[in-house]
């Protein structure tokens, strides 16, 4: 923490009573008016609501709106102020809430007298609303703009929101205090509303929250404030677990904005020099599993390719065709096909233009013709942050493939005077180096008779040529004989994707984890000078320099600080690490020279590598192969066959889930043919009783308009809710659980043969050893003949079906579902825009600009529409006048337009699934049916 503590100045209007008796007054009208859905107009207040306090470096002042009538907080608008001497900063709109039945409740008839008082009936009320819903709905009674402002002059303020009287315009005009903390106590009131703003926003958010994160930890700093609670803990940074080492290794977002929260409120930047040795990688447990009796037949492309490095075959041209043309449909983003985020980082795009490898229409003309198989290899896939990966090539016509390669690689640095074309040596080997000095372009480009390796990490391109002079490769591995041992090439997979178990422990020794960390790190740093600009900016003042932004307070002490002595340059407008390079395109990790650590990083890492040793000591291959069927031509549906494995497996390392399946059986259970939804798991547990041997459990939805999530809100809506749903839960052969309840609860009352109603109006079916339970006997009865236990081709532990929904009532249900997710991330985005705009004073023609800038690609509608800064009305009421230019997309409304089709339903056309657990082997294996457009 730092910066200058706020001055005390002695001003404030003070209206503190008059608000209260006001709010009390709406509370009562809110409560008669509680089961009105229109929503009310903002009306003037009887009394003066404002106030302001001058203070250094801001002052505080605040301007209240009394509701005529309380509205849901989904209808309102935020307030927004505005002053053309640009005085005002960082205002936040603040909603005063309260609950309409707990109002009913005070307003108890007069001279009405109760046992106790009333507080035995008022206990039973509040347990039968507890019951039935999660809150007491709170609506909005009131609402308050706070902000920050210089100055201590008379303040013309105006709004959005005129009062009753047409009002746009306000003049606070600051007079003498008569209390000594007033100032202190309004900042403390601003920053209570701020600060739960913004992390209202970072909850709704699907992008990097940093502008948030950065506004929250910079005032923070500057006005010593406390942060709010919850805003710096984070424990997964901490964690040596498998799971929070795996979410660093992806780069997720939580690890990222817990990485940015730290660095912006200056917590890891205390100045540690790194030289202390490299702390030791786990103890491993390195037993190979033996070679398979008969050697399997393997592909001449995986002797190739370096042991510690993944591999994805596509086995031929026209796979790889297939697959790009897939994700062109996407955006070339495979990741939309399941839903549209709020922010694309490009990161595909980005490491084709790095290697110089995009298709052109001749490349795909001739592709065909001149590649006999191709690969991607790598250490990593960090695609948003460096990835250390090339491409394969064997080639049907090396010299043709070669000569077309050359010539782009050519024309490209002719091209462009920052582009250079380069042959240095590595291992001994002349290779074509294509590159920039920020990693733009990074291509290295190795020949090795009918292989072409183009990779942008030279010690990928070292390892190439060494596994070429050595013959010690992936396919010499007894992992991977195994591998193809279980998925041979007779299978013809389309894409087949093998992770070794060399490349996973790769992927956590110590110089990788310390050099992910420290490039989380360089990449918060460079969102913090970026945003630190922009905020000095918006303050009227003009600071580059990182040193005058952390003097002024925009930054936190300590910032220029780096353990690996790396610094951030200024290219233009853009910021790079003066080691890394730029941001999206940093310098493969495979590439980084880690020499020596900090006594930080040392302990971190060290408790990293005692956790493997002792709970994760063995790593586990694995390989996934997808094959592709035409079902149809028109519509054009295809088949996707996917088969996952992991072996060798231990199960023990897996936790509990490990342990709770029984044996692969062959028995299946059969459902009904208007069963949409279906599942079965062969279950053997301790949990379920020591002394029940292991059993199917079974469950299935018939195709239906299921209950909304928030219609489970609360323990009444919620039976009532599954009391709606059309479905049933059995088991086979009986466990027995339910004849084990007290009191014979488990039996019911006989309403039919085999037939009973249990309490709660639950109906059993027992027969043919099934026990099945429907809170809708109709629904149980036309399943019943369908029902039956039978065998099936292959052994599994865990089956799922789910039909076509297209069509389906269900369909309307998931689109429903999917567009409101959709609509609150569109939201977001809109108010990220807002944040920009209102809280940086970005411009609004820049805002796009800026916003792509900060979160490291591009913002986007998860809509598929635009933002568009729009009129907005500010109550939704409909009131004239009462409007506010908002952030918005342009496809956006209240409810789901007719043409808005959720991406999973675009294409997904029915599919099911299975898994199955053996003493060394777990394998899935799935069925989808796609359309294609």
């Amino acid at each position: 923490m730092h910066g200058k503590r706020t001055e005390r100045h002695q001003i404030m209007v003070s209206t503190h009573t008059a608000t209260t008796i006001l709010a009390m007054l709406v509370c009562v009208v809110s409560a008669s008016n509680a089961q009105s859905p229109t929503v009310a107009p903002i009306v003037a207040s009887v009394v003066s609501l404002n106030q302001a306090i001058f203070g250094e470096p801001f002052g505080v002042a605040k301007i209240e709106f009394p509701m005529s009538a309380a509205v849901s907080p989904d209808r309102v608008e935020p307030l927004e102020v505005s002053n053309d001497e640009g005085r005002i900063f960082y205002p936040v709109t603040r909603d005063i809430l309260a609950a309409a039945r707990s109002a009913l409740r005070r307003d108890e008839p007069p001279g009405e007298q109760r046992i106790g008082g009333g507080r035995l009936l008022r206990r039973v009320g509040d347990l039968v609303r507890q019951a039935t819903t999660a809150d007491d709905a709170p609506l909005v009674v009131s609402r308050e703009v706070w902000f920050l402002f210089r100055g201590n002059g008379p303040l013309r303020v105006r709004t959005n929101v005129p009062d009753q009287a047409g009002r746009t315009e306000f003049i606070l005009t600051p007079l003498p205090g008569t209390v000594a903390d007033d100032h202190a106590v309004a900042l403390n009131r601003w920053w209570s509303a701020y600060g739960a703003a913004m992390l209202k926003q970072i909850d709704a958010g699907d992008y990097p929250p940093i502008v948030e994160n950065y506004l929250v930890a910079m005032l923070s700093g500057r006005l010593n404030l406390p942060l709010p609670p919850k805003f710096v803990v984070d424990a997964s940074l901490s964690d040596p677990s498998i799971v929070s080492t795996l979410e660093l290794i992806a780069g997720t977002e939580k690890i990222k904005s817990a990485v940015f929260r730290r660095t912006a409120i200056g917590i890891d930047l205390a100045d540690q020099t790194a030289d202390l040795p490299i702390p030791p990688a786990p103890n491993w447990a390195l037993a190979s599993p033996p070679l398979p009796a008969v050697a399997p037949e393997l592909e001449p492309m995986a002797s190739r390719v370096p042991p510690e490095c993944f591999y994805i075959r596509y086995g031929s041209f026209e796979n790889y065709l297939w697959f790009r043309d897939l994700s062109e449909e996407y955006g070339g983003d495979i990741g939309r096909m399941i839903a549209l985020r709020g922010s694309d980082d490009g990161a595909t795009r980005r490491v084709e233009d790095q290697l110089n490898l995009k298709m052109t229409q001749l490349s795909r003309m001739l592709g065909g013709s001149v590649i006999e198989d191709q690969a991607i290899v790598g250490r990593d896939l960090f695609l948003s942050e460096g990835a250390s990966l090339g491409v394969v090539f064997r080639a049907k016509n090396a010299f043709l493939l070669q000569t077309s390669m050359n010539s782009d690689r050519t024309a490209l640095a002719k091209s462009d005077p920052e582009i250079k074309l380069t042959k240095p040596k590595i291992a001994g080997r002349e290779v074509s180096f294509l590159h920039t000095i920020d990693n733009r372009i990074r291509s290295y480009m190795v020949n090795d008779g009918e292989y072409i390796f183009v990779t942008n990490s030279r010690e990928l391109a070292k390892r190439f040529i060494e596994v070429g002079q050595s013959g010690v490769s992936l396919a010499t591995t007894p992992e991977f004989a195994l591998a193809r041992q279980w998925m041979p090439l007779t299978r013809n997979d389309t894409i087949f994707a093998y992770f070794s178990p060399a490349m996973l422990r790769g992927l956590m020794a110590p110089e990788y984890l310390i050099e992910v960390r420290r490039r989380l790190h360089s990449a918060a740093n460079i969102g913090l000078v970026r945003l630190a600009r922009l905020a000095a900016s918006s303050e009227g003042e003009q600071f580059d320099a990182p040193e005058d932004l952390m003097a002024a307070g925009y930054l936190p002490r300590d910032f220029t600080s780096s353990a690996d002595g790396s610094g951030l340059l200024a290219i233009g407008d853009d910021i790079v690490d003066s080691l890394r390079g730029r941001a999206g395109t940093l310098l493969p990790i495979a590439d980084v020279e880690c020499k020596q650590v900090t006594a930080a990083e040392r302990d971190w890492y060290a408790s990293i590598a005692s956790y493997h040793e002792s709970k994760w000591p063995q790593i586990d291959p694995v390989f996934v192969g997808l094959k592709r069927q035409v079902v149809s031509q028109s519509p054009a549906i295809e088949r996707l066959e996917i088969h996952g494995e992991i072996a060798p497996f231990v199960a023990d390392k897996y936790g509990a889930i490990a342990k709770q399946l029984g044996p692969p059986t062959n028995v299946k259970i059969d459902f009904a043919p208007d069963d949409i939804v279906a599942g079965q798991a062969h279950v053997a547990s301790d949990q379920l009783g020591g002394t029940i041997p292991p059993h199917h459990l079974f469950a299935a939805i018939k195709d239906s308009v299921p209950p909304t999530p928030e219609q489970f809100d609360g323990l009444l809506q919620t039976y009532q809710s599954l009391r709606s749903l059309p479905g049933y839960l059995g088991a086979w052969p009986q466990p027995g659980l339910l004849d084990r309840l007290p009191l014979g609860l488990g039996r019911g009352q006989p309403v039919g043969p085999g037939m009973s109603r249990l309490i709660g109006g639950l109906y059993r079916y027992q027969g043919g050893d099934f026990s099945i339970l429907s809170f809708q006997s109709d629904v149980l009865l036309a399943s019943l003949p369908f029902l039956a236990a039978t065998q099936a081709e292959d052994s599994a532990q865990v089956r799922l079906r789910v039909g076509n929904l297209d069509g389906s009532q269900l369909e309307s249900w998931v689109n429903d579902q999917l567009y409101a997710r959709s609509a609150a991330t569109s939201r977001a985005g809109g108010q990220l825009l807002s944040l920009l705009t209102q809280q940086l004073k970005v411009p609004v023609d820049n805002a796009s600009d800026v916003a792509g800038r900060l979160i490291g690609g591009k913002l986007q509608d998860p809509l598929g529409g635009q933002y568009v800064l729009a009129a907005v009305a500010a109550d939704r009421g409909g009131r004239s006048g009462s409007t506010s230019r908002s952030w918005v997309s342009s496809v956006a409304g209240s409810a789901r337009p007719s043409q808005y089709i959720a991406p999973p339903l675009r294409w997904f056309r029915g599919g099911e699934a299975d898994l199955t657990q053996l003493s060394d082997r777990l394998f899935i294996n799935a069925t989808i049916n796609i359309k294609r457009q």
